[in-house]
């Protein structure tokens, strides 16, 4: 009979004496399964609560990231439109510029047309079967 139990010796205070406490054997098998369970369930919520807080500082460290760079494109947005009035004003003063001195329109900017590579390859390829022919 004493093989179904845990004797656990309680030792307090001399008033108290020494206290006796006698637990099932499958009471503190059940007792300890419950505790390992509840240390697991503890380490997962902590493990998870551990990643979803990096994931809220990631998140919020790319919220302010974003912020600054749209604070920049605001700023450089003002600065090309400002420019851009600049450039209004001055071909404005070119046009008053040139009609005072009757110039005209002046010249216009042609595009470029045909960039590419450099025609020495061509030209090399050609006088070389040009020189072929002569022979």
């Amino acid at each position: 009979m004493d093989k179904d139990y845990f004797n656990i010796l309680i030792v307090g205070h001399t008033t108290f004496g020494i206290r006796n406490l006698r637990i099932k054997k499958e009471a503190f098998k059940i007792l300890i399964y419950l505790l390992a369970f509840f240390q697991l369930a503890v380490m997962f919520c902590l493990c998870d609560y551990i990643q979803v807080r990096k994931k809220s500082f990631l998140l919020n460290q790319l919220r302010h990231e974003s912020q600054t760079q749209k604070a920049h494109i605001q700023l450089f947005s003002k600065k090309v439109e400002e420019l851009e009035r600049h450039l209004a004003k001055l071909k404005h003063f070119d046009q008053k510029i040139r009609t005072m001195a009757n110039l005209g329109k002046g010249h216009e900017a042609t595009p470029f047309i045909g960039m590419g590579g450099s025609p020495f390859p061509a030209m090399t390829w050609k006088s070389k079967e040009e020189t072929k022919r002569n022979e």
